[in-house]
């Protein structure tokens, strides 16, 4: 009668489905603060893009992170645009609209090509993260047309970043 009692209570504290999982917590994810200091940016794959070659849609190179905190990073690109601030959730990170690139083709071409780009990933470690980064692409100037884009055109990559 004893073993009937407790298989008893057992079955009342079960779902029922025998696949039981415990419950998970959302206040587990690992916080990740990035290490201040030199970065190497690779873009691993070509996603998607609407622009044509001849816009570079490419690139790899050396960037900084001159403070880092468990709610951002700062970052200090190695290609003449602006600086600009990442937030971070846990290890997950979002860098906002900011200028990427631009490309001026006067005199030549009457168009100045202006790329803006949102990142969005996650570090492994305070060393390491991967994740995709969107451009869009837009033109001023009287010749846009002969550059043989439409504009605006998009482009995405998959990246990663180590620290130097």
């Amino acid at each position: 009668m004893r073993l009937f009692l407790v298989c008893l209570a057992l079955a009342g504290c079960s779902n029922g489905g025998g696949n039981e999982t415990p419950p998970t917590d959302s206040n587990t994810t690992p916080t990740v603060t990035p290490k201040t200091g030199a970065w190497e940016y690779n873009e691993v794959t070509p996603v998607s893009s609407t622009c044509p070659q001849s816009i570079s849609q490419a690139g790899t190179g050396a960037f900084g992170i001159t403070t880092s905190s468990t709610a951002g990073f700062h970052v200090v690109p190695n290609d003449g645009t602006a600086a600009f601030d990442c937030t971070l959730n846990g290890s997950a990170f979002n860098c906002p609209d900011r200028a990427a690139a631009m490309n001026d083709l006067r005199p030549q071409i009457d168009a100045v090509l202006t790329a803006r780009a949102v990142a969005n990933g996650t570090f492994s470690t305070a060393t390491a993260a991967s994740g995709s980064q969107e451009a869009t692409v837009t033109c001023t100037g009287t010749q846009c047309n002969a550059t043989g884009a439409s504009f605006p055109c998009t482009f995405k990559v998959n990246f990663k970043i180590r620290a130097r």
